[in-house]
């Protein structure tokens, strides 16, 4: 599967903290993926059909998973947190990573290089306003900080 950033498939290293203790550790879940997809070439995500079975191209490579999908994961799983689902998509994924790391005060470079954004402009998008109160300048004028 190709990307607007790897058009040549190559793929990259992204590093990811595991947190053990946590039901919410990616690092756990991509294991126990990999423990299921088994070490078959191709995509980390791959294609499931409907009776459970990974799917295979012509050349035995496992198929990338479709971004249809991946949108409509994303909406299942937040219809059942009572959510808006009409509100999330896929790239919910992307602005929650951003908008997570603003907060956290990651600078905007380091967010960048993982996210993969070349734009600085592109990857302040994503952020969903969430430092907008933080050190704002209007605060300090008026003596509230």
């Amino acid at each position: 599967m190709t990307s607007k950033t790897d058009q040549e498939r190559r793929g990259e290293e992204v590093g990811v903290q595991a947190v053990p203790a946590s039901p919410l550790c990616a690092v756990t879940a991509v294991l126990a993926w990999l423990g299921a997809r088994g070490d078959t070439p191709g995509p980390l995500f791959c294609r499931i059909d409907r009776g459970g079975h990974l799917t295979y191209g012509v050349d035995g490579r496992l198929r990338p998973i479709d971004s249809k999908t991946v949108a409509r994961l994303v909406k299942r799983v937040i219809a059942g947190t009572g959510l808006a689902e009409a509100e999330f998509s896929a790239h919910s994924l992307r602005a929650g990573m951003m908008t997570a790391a603003d907060r956290k005060g990651v600078p905007l470079e380091a967010a960048m290089q993982h996210g993969r954004w070349k734009d600085a402009r592109t990857a302040r998008g994503y952020r969903r306003h969430s430092s907008l109160w933080q050190g704002n300048f209007t605060g300090k004028l008026l003596g509230d900080e």
